[in-house]
């Protein structure tokens, strides 16, 4: 069961990584006015455009729930199953309950985070164990960790950190956003857009390329561990901007045609309520269970990453890797 885990951390990326678009069950928008303004009514438009104005509708967003459903086709592994998110508040202040129930070949496992704006609770409810852990989200702030999440770090879990807004933040820090479609999707007016990796973060999970590959995008994502995804894709809705699906997406095979990309997880977001009234106790500590403070651990992993990225800005990267060699085509 700690293989299934793994790869949800991955996938929830709060570890990390993005989502991507298959055929699913229909989805139901809430009919409940949102604060965010209204995106521009084009039918095209700039996905990094449109990405910021949805973190910074979602940052400040004071009252949020939906309903989750995720979907992980990786690894061998077939994980699926229903989950809620929860936000309160906003700033320091915010208050965040993000959770799965997950079944899987090996069994259940529930996974629970729970950020109650000092401590962020991480539950782990597998079949013969439970798990409690915490992270310190003062000495994070003091650190500066809580800014924007590190690829390199699933332990920083950006969803219950930051919200859906923190998310957000991770995919724009490590993928870049090409030009967004207005389309129907399910019944809804939605923005769709795809994202392909930035050359820093792309250096940081790969070797240096051959510099005969240097220019060769598909060649250099084709050297990608398993279970990262090649590309992301996004759907936000056109008025309120909110996020109903984060996809991402991996090649069917060895080779990285874009036309064999196939999604390895999917997450989506429905029965969306905005200023819906939420209970306090849903941001109370999880469990009773004796937990396991795990900041002194992330600060530790933290520096070292530090040393490591500043060893590898000085040696030979991904440098030369032009931006538009990035961009979707």
């Amino acid at each position: 069961m700690r293989i299934s885990f793994s790869i949800l951390s991955i996938v929830v990326f709060a570890g990390g990584m993005p989502l991507g678009i298959c055929s699913g069950q229909s989805t139901d928008a809430s009919s409940d006015p949102a604060k965010p303004s209204p995106a521009d009514t084009a039918s095209i438009a700039s996905g990094e455009v449109l990405l910021d104005s949805a973190i910074a509708a979602f940052e400040s967003q004071d009252s949020l729930s939906a309903n989750v459903r995720l979907q992980v086709h990786l690894l061998g592994h077939h994980l699926f199953g229903p989950g809620k998110y929860l936000q309160k508040g906003a700033g320091e202040n915010r208050q965040i309950r993000f959770e799965m129930a997950v079944r899987g070949r090996a069994g259940k496992f529930v996974y629970t985070q729970v950020n109650d704006g000092r401590r962020l609770w991480l539950l782990e409810e597998m079949i013969d164990e439970k798990e409690l852990r915490f992270l310190d989200l003062q000495r994070l702030r003091e650190a500066g960790l809580l800014a924007v999440a590190d690829i390199s770090s699933p332990e920083l879990h950006a969803i219950g950190l930051g919200g859906l807004s923190g998310l957000m933040k991770n995919l724009q820090l490590m993928f870049r956003f090409g030009r967004a479609v207005r389309i129907e999707w399910n019944g809804m007016s939605v923005w769709a857009m795809r994202g392909v990796w930035r050359a820093e973060q792309l250096g940081q999970l790969i070797s240096t390329p051959d510099q005969g590959d240097v220019n060769e995008y598909s060649k250099i994502v084709s050297q990608l561990p398993e279970w990262a995804p090649i590309e992301v894709g996004l759907l936000l809705d056109t008025e309120t901007l909110f996020p109903y699906r984060f996809e991402f997406l991996r090649a069917v095979d060895s080779s990285s045609n874009k036309a064999s990309l196939t999604p390895i997880a999917i997450m989506e977001l429905l029965e969306v309520r905005f200023d819906a009234p939420i209970e306090e106790d849903n941001f109370d500590r999880p469990s009773n269970i004796r937990p396991t403070d795990i900041t002194k651990e992330m600060l530790r992993q933290r520096k070292k990453q530090d040393v490591e990225h500043s060893r590898n800005t000085k040696a030979t990267n991904l440098s030369g890797l032009p931006d538009e060699k990035l961009r979707s085509r």
